[in-house]
């Protein structure tokens, strides 16, 4: 059974170390340590109680020497945890986004392919079987030749969700580059999944056109329309809210010459209409470490896991360049629906869905807040 240390308890952190309880109890694999800058208390400290325990991540890996390292830590910390941990001969599950640059992105892979270790990026819906055929179906051409992809997402998150942490948010913390915004972050597996199906054989060469906003008192963007224009692809048009009075789950849709597909990655179904037929597909999906597991002796220069590092270099790349574009722009008072705990945008479901549809931003769409000149 491979010995496996967590990096992170905490937030999304919590989820893995659950999933790794679980394996654990089921003989899949050994929980060998837990690392987190907070000392576990309580009902915590009695979930850890039997694995090594250290407020240092580093020193934790050096101490038990784990198989595989899942890093659930904030992104600017990624790059120098998943390196050593690799370094000490560790495969490595990474939470998205993977790294905060493209530099930082190259020098990842590099130490990937020099230690032979397999680096799988936490975009879950890769190891979905829907999302998987869907990839397969696109690939084979079913679709015809695209003419664009997008991505439209509208969730609701509350005052508390930007005062979990001294990065949520923010672009940087004291001139590092923490990139929380709402693409980069909640809705990164569509932005992921749509770069994959609209060039499946980038190099990550992208440029990007982002209009950022935000409504809620925050450095970086909690609503944002974008294009991504993918070297030699069809480009992606992305447009999501985290200020929506009414949710609904995120989807990425594929315009092709020959026919259209709708995916909604967080249910695991999908709607294909090509030549009049409309077929409706469901399925599961394989966790990433389970993948992850599956493979450990596969040579990590072949395509075998659901979401490599080196698969994932153009999302890095739309990243860097949404925290190197133009400043958010704050949604004046008069345009939003406020109260203690949450902050709202009136209409901004009908936005999103429109500009999904026609591929537009924003400020395309006689919307007052995203054409006038904010204070």
């Amino acid at each position: 059974m491979p010995r496996v240390a967590l990096i992170g308890m905490h937030g999304h952190g919590r989820v893995h170390l659950d999933g790794l309880l679980d394996r654990d109890r089921a003989g899949r694999l050994v929980l060998c340590g837990v690392a987190d800058v907070r000392e576990p208390v309580g009902a915590d400290a009695d979930l850890v109680a039997g694995s090594v325990f250290d407020t240092n991540a580093v020193r934790l890996l050096e101490r038990v020497r784990p198989d595989i390292v899942v890093i659930t830590s904030p992104a600017h910390t990624h790059l120098h945890l998943a390196e050593r941990a690799m370094l000490l001969g560790a495969h490595v599950l990474l939470e998205k986004p993977p790294v905060t640059s493209l530099a930082d992105h190259d020098r990842l892979l590099a130490v990937a392919e020099r230690t032979r270790r397999h680096c799988q990026v936490g975009f879950q819906a890769f190891g979905s079987a829907v999302v998987r055929e869907l990839l397969r179906r696109n690939q084979s051409g079913e679709f015809g030749e695209l003419s664009r992809v997008s991505v439209v997402g509208c969730w609701s998150r509350d005052t508390d969700y930007y005062t979990r942490s001294d990065w949520a948010g923010r672009r940087t913390v004291a001139g590092v580059v923490v990139a929380d915004g709402a693409l980069i972050n909640p809705f990164a597996h569509g932005v992921a999944l749509a770069l994959r199906l609209a060039a499946p054989q980038s190099n990550g060469s992208v440029r990007v056109r982002a209009e950022a906003y935000h409504a809620y008192p925050i450095e970086g963007d909690d609503t944002i329309s974008a294009r991504i224009e993918p070297d030699g692809a069809a480009p992606v048009t992305a447009a999501v809210t985290l200020c929506a009075e009414r949710e609904f789950e995120p989807y990425v849709r594929v315009f092709g010459a020959e026919g259209q597909a709708t995916v909604w990655y967080t249910e695991d179904r999908a709607r294909i209409e090509v030549g009049g037929r409309v077929e409706e597909l469901a399925g599961d999906r394989v966790a990433l470490i389970d993948d992850l597991i599956a493979n450990l002796s596969e040579d990590p220069a072949g395509d075998v896991l659901c979401s490599p590092l080196r698969d994932t270099r153009s999302f890095t790349a739309v990243l860097a360049a949404i925290v190197a574009g133009p400043a958010v722009k704050p949604i004046p008072a008069r345009h939003l629906r406020i109260t203690p705990t949450r902050r709202t945008i009136p209409g901004i479901e009908d936005a999103v869905v429109a500009a999904g549809e026609r591929g537009v931003p924003f400020s395309e769409l006689d919307l007052p807040w995203a054409t006038e000149e904010c204070p």
